[in-house]
């Protein structure tokens, strides 16, 4: 991504398997829906949704890729949790299933975040996204079950 380049290996729908798999960094593309999917995360390669090359190059850097994963079953690529004052295994089960659900977990109140678990506004993270107007949804834990 520093250099704003790379290899264009485009997919052959007459062959229905991609060239090369093996030499390839990333796949993109809007679905997983495709022969050498699971062949690909065998190889480590990621598959992410095109929304990840324009944020990577917005940022000068290669973004997460997991954030950008097009799998429908890691619904929740897209959310970045900061847990405010709530019980220690109430958190710990909220990030375990963020987690498995393609989510990420932020231990600081940063700019990623969009979603801050709370149990109350008054909670000292909550006060601190309000009054810096933080872009990200207030939610009580059990949003997230």
């Amino acid at each position: 991504m520093a250099a704003e380049s790379g290899t264009i290996v485009p997919f052959d729908p007459f062959k229905g398997r991609i060239d090369r798999l093996e030499e390839i960094t990333y796949i993109v593309s809007e679905t997983t829906d495709f022969p050498d999917y699971y062949r690909a995360l065998d190889l480590m390669i990621h598959v992410v949704k095109p929304t990840w090359v324009t944020e990577s190059l917005r940022a000068r850097k290669p973004k997460n890729p997991r954030t950008y994963s097009p799998d429908s079953a890691l619904f929740m690529s897209d959310v970045v949790i900061c847990c405010g004052d709530i019980p220690t295994g109430d958190k710990e089960a909220v990030e375990g299933g963020v987690m498995a659900m393609g989510g990420q977990i932020a231990l600081t109140l940063t700019k990623q975040v969009t979603h801050l678990l709370a149990l109350d506004v008054s909670d000292d993270r909550c006060q601190l996204a309000i009054s810096k107007r933080l872009q990200l949804t207030i939610v009580l834990p059990h949003w997230c079950v």
